[in-house]
């Protein structure tokens, strides 16, 4: 059975905080996760490139997206330095939140574009400065 992207979850802890607070109203998640730089290790002897694999890139900025909430966007805006977050999908017995993404890293937020006749929404961008780990 395929587990769907219903019920995932981002929550962040700042500070000397002991528990992670939960956001609401998630729309989109960015990829998670990242490539190894590949090093090249060619040798003169050598009849093709050899490669080896490097350190991780996560990208320059994790995207998450949210239908806008007036306290909540005031609250992610007033956080500073670097925070722990945490992803967790629902990949448990009977769509539990099972599997989680922690990682640590700075954020900024910015209110999206928005059209006629539109739900405004805003971008939470968060910079990794730690790796990810998967549990």
């Amino acid at each position: 059975m395929a587990t769907i992207s219903k019920g995932i979850t981002l929550a962040y802890k700042a500070g000397s905080a002991e528990s992670y607070t939960d956001l609401t109203n998630l729309q989109e998640i960015p990829e998670l996760g990242g490539d190894s730089e590949a090093i090249e290790i060619t040798v003169l002897s050598d009849a093709a490139h050899k490669y080896t694999n490097g350190i991780k890139n996560y990208g320059d900025s994790l995207d998450f997206v949210f239908l806008y909430d007036k306290t909540q966007f005031a609250a992610l805006q007033g956080l500073t330095g670097s925070v722990n977050w945490k992803v967790s999908l629902p990949d448990g017995a009977n769509g539990a939140l099972s599997t989680t993404c922690t990682f640590s890293g700075t954020s900024s937020v910015k209110l999206a574009g928005v059209g006629v006749n539109a739900a405004l929404t805003y971008t939470l961008s968060i910079k990794p400065d730690s790796e990810m780990t998967w549990a």
